[in-house]
């Protein structure tokens, strides 16, 4: 068995880049290669963030977790949404934020868009540990996971006597904005047999506001109209008047929202060997924002709409609910060979309301009369899978794994039309995977997988990765691993002039602008990659160096009909690449005082033009001292720099003259400090402050609402 353990442990190293500060506390990891495996000691390119981790954070939200480790940064530019100004996401290794797979539990979940996931979402009071893989993992997970895996791990039923979890936080920025206020309850235990875990978090917060200047554009006349001499060169029609050719607006960079959030699991043991569960995971939220909208429709007629105001502040509502159930069981049918099958649900619903504050001058007769560009959708995720593992012999555990998936989804961006049409895609795969203990020194990992796709051409994908121990001083690793992206429904089949543009999927037809289909292929990715690490002494390291090859990259892009009408599609990207270095140093000057320090470099390339790829911080460094002040009392300082990052801009938007330009964001370092009291094995105290310098980020990447002070109160009875 200890030969079992060891060749697990020591195959998902092979196939992953780094690893976390602490691997001390941890005793297993499953992301990796889908086996429960040891990795005390081993250098596992798997990062991992622990439950004791998250709360000495004090985080409240996933987003808050990511954004507080070291090596990660989570931006807002990188995700477009037509119902806000932005939403937050992480790009891992250059990939973009479509690039990484969020997994709770290892399931997927239902959203606006099939990737990425809302991060506020996911309350951090629910999770127990959340494991990053770097890198590829088609071979086990399909599409999406082309640039790595983030599989959030909830609590669970635990044995013993029944323990229930009671929080409390706040937090603010110095001028009372961004207040986000928590409480959350949860309940945990296991009765002979039966075991369970329940939970219940309700997250407000209030917004964040910049002023800014909307510079109003309007280039249509009404029908029989004899266009007025305009004011200004926005170009009012007569009918248009009394609309301004610039106003003052508060931009909301932080939603105003309402979040409950709540779940339960239950599991039986029928015997020594089988176990069943079931859970149910929920949310219900609502969500107030205001900006600069691309274009909001007047009441002004035309023969085919209505004449298009550009660049007019809105105000966005959103509602949205999601329910998750899930069942599984688990047969431990021999010393051999363990299976498990899992069934789940994922259900979300989605209801946007775009108006403009400013109806009146457009011709409305009240706010609720202007509502304009829904952003509705109904999403419906089924699967299915099942998941084998065999120790063929001594040396060699095999897993084999089967998967069905659906994902259905109805929306009202598929058409100008503000009526519901439905698109699906049907996922069916087979894989295989092989950890082969060589020797007591020398270890491999070889994967297989095989998707058959409803929307794109089947996909084969393959993984491989071999790891060699010299001494606890050094081990080296080497592994090439693919994976892909099919394109989702909105690069393929969105049809809608929404708040942030008129966008056109590759698939569509539009003879107004000359749209005609576009073949979106699949992106592919290839990554080689190879790395070092070990312990000297109370200093941990671990080096990786890395290099993506890509094909067929799916990107946004502005395009232009024949009469200079701008609207935004998606096309491939022939070849691309990113490439780069990651360092973790862990060192420990005594028992109380350590140090951990993270430097990552990151070069991207588009073939085709030569340029960057967007949102891809060059150089991202961090660095954190820990102190146990005495055994109730630590504290953490730390500060990230997030180096300059190349985007492209769009300037005059709305006019004739809209287009793109190439620009760079400018590098910022934030600094953190945060401090954690037991006053009893009941009761824990925190707080903190992040950004105690007011270091400003510029707006396309979400801007900062400035120094932010949080506490907060953790008891346990």
């Amino acid at each position: 068995m200890k030969k079992t353990i060891f060749l697990s442990a020591m195959c998902a190293s092979a196939l992953l880049g780094n690893e976390t500060i602490k691997l001390d506390e941890i005793t297993t990891i499953s992301t990796a290669t889908k086996t429960e495996k040891k990795i005390d000691g081993v250098a596992a390119s798997v990062e991992v963030i622990t439950e004791k981790e998250i709360q000495k954070m004090g985080a409240e939200s996933l987003k808050d977790v990511l954004n507080n480790t070291s090596g990660l940064s989570v931006q807002y530019g990188t995700f477009p949404s037509a119902s806000a100004k932005s939403k937050s996401s992480v790009s891992v290794r250059g990939m973009g934020a479509k690039g990484t797979l969020f997994l709770v539990d290892g399931r997927r979940l239902g959203g606006e868009v099939s990737n990425p996931y809302d991060l506020d979402r996911i309350p951090a009071s629910q999770i127990e540990k959340i494991e990053i893989v770097k890198g590829p993992m088609s071979t086990l997970y399909g599409a999406d996971a082309v640039g790595g895996v983030i599989n959030i791990i909830t609590k669970k039923p635990q044995s013993g006597k029944p323990q229930i979890n009671f929080g409390l936080r706040y937090g603010q920025n110095s001028d009372g904005d961004d207040q986000n206020t928590n409480i959350n309850l949860g309940l945990k235990g296991k009765e002979n047999k039966f075991g369970y875990s329940l939970y219940v978090n309700k997250t407000d917060t209030t917004p964040y506001a910049q002023k800014e200047t909307a510079n109003v554009y309007v280039k249509q006349v009404p029908d029989g109209k004899t266009k007025s001499k305009p004011s200004t060169a926005t170009g009012k029609s007569g009918d248009l008047k009394g609309l301004s050719d610039t106003y003052t607006h508060d931009v909301t960079y932080k939603e105003e929202s309402d979040i409950l959030t709540y779940g339960a699991r239950f599991e039986y043991d029928f015997s020594d060997k089988v176990t069943a569960g079931v859970e149910l995971n929920a949310f219900s939220e609502e969500r107030d924002g205001s900006y600069v909208g691309y274009f909001h429709p007047s009441n002004v007629p035309l023969t085919n709409g209505y004449v298009p105001v550009y660049n007019i502040p809105v105000n966005s509502k959103d509602t949205n609910d999601k329910l998750d159930i899930a069942a599984d069981i688990k047969v431990v049918a021999s010393d051999a060979l363990t299976y498990k099958i899992r069934a789940y649900q994922s259900y979300y619903e989605k209801r946007n309301k775009t108006t403009t504050p400013y109806y009146s001058e457009l011709k409305y007769g009240s706010e609720e009369a202007s509502a304009q560009n829904g952003m509705d959708a109904n999403v419906d995720i089924k699967s299915i899978e099942g998941v084998a593992n065999y120790l063929a012999n001594e040396n060699h555990l095999l897993t084999l794994g089967a998967e069905s998936r659906s994902e259905d989804r109805e929306s009202s961006v598929f058409s100008q039309a503000k009526t519901m049409s439905s698109k699906s895609v049907d996922y069916k795969a087979l894989y295989l995977q092989d950890e082969w203990m060589i020797n007591d020194t020398l270890n491999a990992i070889f994967g297989a997988r095989y998707d058959d796709i409803s929307n794109a051409d089947s996909k084969a994908t393959f993984k491989a990765g071999v790891i060699k121990n010299f001494s606890k001083e050094f081990n080296l690793r080497a592994n090439v691993a693919q994976g892909y992206r099919t394109p989702d429904i909105r690069e393929l089949y969105i049809f809608k002039n929404t708040a942030n543009g008129s966008q056109r999927g590759a698939d569509t037809v539009d003879n107004d602008l000359d749209k005609t289909v576009y073949a979106l292929k699949p992106e592919s990715t290839t990554t080689y990659e190879v790395g070092m690490g070990g312990k000297i002494g109370n200093t941990k390291y671990d080096l990786a160096i890395f290099h993506n090859s890509i094909e067929d990259l799916i990107s946004e892009t502005l395009a232009k009909s024949t009469s200079g009408i701008p609207y935004y599609t998606f096309i491939n990207i022939p070849k691309a690449s990113t490439y780069g270095t990651e360092l973790a140093v862990t060192h420990n000057f005594s028992d109380s005082l350590g140090v951990n320090f993270n430097w990552t470099e990151l070069r991207t390339k588009n073939d085709t033009t030569n340029k960057e790829l967007e949102f891809n911080p060059e150089r991202v460094m961090s660095a954190k001292l820990t102190y146990q002040a005495s055994s109730a009392i630590d504290t953490s300082l730390g500060a990230k720099y997030i180096g300059e990052q190349y985007y492209r801009e769009t300037v005059n938007r709305g006019t004739p003259t809209e287009s793109i330009k190439d620009s760079t964001t400018k590098a910022y370092t934030t600094i953190d400090w945060n401090i954690n009291y037991d006053y009893s094995k009941q009761v824990a105290l925190y707080g903190g402050i992040n950004n105690i310098a007011d270091e400003k980020i510029e707006d396309i990447l979400g801007s900062s609402s400035g120094r932010y002070y949080f506490t907060g109160v953790k008891i346990t009875f």
